[in-house]
């Protein structure tokens, strides 16, 4: 019963910070996401130690849940409308962000003397993007503009790319090496992919069959949810990408149900107490002490990949929409967490020569990028809701 009560008194605070956290983001211009995860840091093992134990054992549990919920709502983002006016800018602008990002880091790292699979492995690394911290500072800031919906829809496919080319660099490192098993990584990519694709398709279908012969009086939000879960469940069983299966979910519906706007009201309404331990729990299980020891490494895998961002942004289509615009693209992807971190453990067991290079810098990257990335996202509204109110 103690621990129960233990378990309840923390999650009530954990909730009730977002009182002194929501007013103080919006009084300084400070992004909530960074506030909570500082807030998480405070109350975890290198600050006041309340969440120690329990982050660790609840947080992967409260993690996918949460990534769960927010790969359905960002599918659900992309009607027919949204692909029709944006589909084109957010393939290119991911493209040319990614591609650019993993030349820079892969090269200056090449040119820094470390060896080619800690190169390359980083350099597709750097391509993963956190949608979870990205999409709280964009619905926080209630900003609605072509430069906003772009950025979603670019982060709603950024870590396929990343997948696929990390997936692509681990068969090309198996060649060079003369491994047997070179083809292994991309096979696993295929069914990561597109069993996600065929498992978020089915689901979706029949949550979107549910929504179209419900009684328009009546809420299906808690079989809404035993839907989203059942996904995530039979994702993770299957070893497929459960985010993105969720994502699929999320477009099937939003394209297929008859009328989904009270829908999605009340699945981001589930989302939001979900979002505040999210990061508050994802700053308490940080390590500073890997993040402070950083090396020479992290360091310029820090510097690399925000220039690469940066680069990648500056150098995306030049569409009408985005004139003066493509400088704050790339500097708007910078958050970076769980992703990353599955794919430096995957690289780590391919390589376990190479492990404790990739896993630290992993993490002292996930450490900086988590804090700073959000403020760089707000810093980019900023500028872009300023100079350019009058785009659509």
């Amino acid at each position: 019963m103690e621990q129960i009560s233990q378990l309840l008194i923390l999650f009530g605070g954990l909730f009730l910070i977002s009182l002194v956290v929501t007013p103080v983001a919006k009084t300084f211009h400070i992004p909530r996401v960074t506030l909570l995860i500082i807030s998480g840091i405070a109350l975890g093992p290198h600050g006041l130690n309340l969440l120690s134990a329990m982050g660790e054992t609840w947080f992967p549990f409260i993690a996918d849940i949460t990534l769960l919920i927010i790969g359905y709502l960002l599918g659900a983002r992309l009607t027919k409308s949204y692909i029709n006016q944006y589909i084109g800018g957010v393939l290119s602008a991911s493209l040319v962000i990614t591609l650019v990002t993993l030349l820079i880091v892969t090269l200056g790292l090449l040119l820094a003397g470390f060896p080619v699979e800690v190169a390359l492995l980083l350099g597709a690394i750097a391509a993963a993007t956190d949608p979870a911290a990205t999409l709280d500072v964009i619905n926080h800031r209630r900003v609605k503009n072509y430069f906003s919906n772009l950025l979603e829809g670019v982060v709603a496919i950024d870590d396929i790319l990343g997948l696929l080319i990390f997936s692509i660099a681990l068969a090309g490192l198996g060649l060079l090496n003369n491994n047997g098993d070179s083809l292994a990584p991309l096979l696993t990519m295929l069914w990561d992919i597109f069993g996600a694709l065929v498992l978020g398709a089915g689901i979706g279908g029949m949550l979107a069959y549910l929504l179209n012969k419900r009684d328009p009086e009546e809420s299906v939000v808690v079989e809404s949810l035993g839907f989203i879960f059942l996904c995530g469940g039979l994702a993770i069983t299957l070893e497929v990408s459960f985010l993105l299966a969720a994502m699929t979910m999320g477009l099937v519906v939003v394209n297929r149900a008859d009328a989904t706007a009270e829908h999605l009201h009340e699945i981001e309404d589930i989302e939001k107490p979900f979002l505040v331990l999210f990061f508050v729990m994802a700053g308490a299980t940080l390590n500073l002490e890997a993040g402070a020891a950083i090396g020479i490494a992290g360091t310029l895998f820090i510097i690399l990949r925000t220039f690469g961002r940066y680069l990648g942004g500056c150098l995306c289509p030049p569409t009408p929409e985005l004139r003066g615009q493509r400088r704050w693209l790339g500097i708007s992807l910078l958050p970076q967490a769980g992703v990353a971190m599955g794919m430096a453990l995957v690289g780590a067991h391919a390589y376990p020569e190479h492990a404790e290079i990739l896993l630290s810098v992993a993490i002292a990257a996930t450490v900086v990028f988590e804090i700073t990335g959000p403020i760089f996202i707000n810093l980019a509204l900023d500028k872009v809701q300023r100079r350019f109110s009058d785009q659509p």
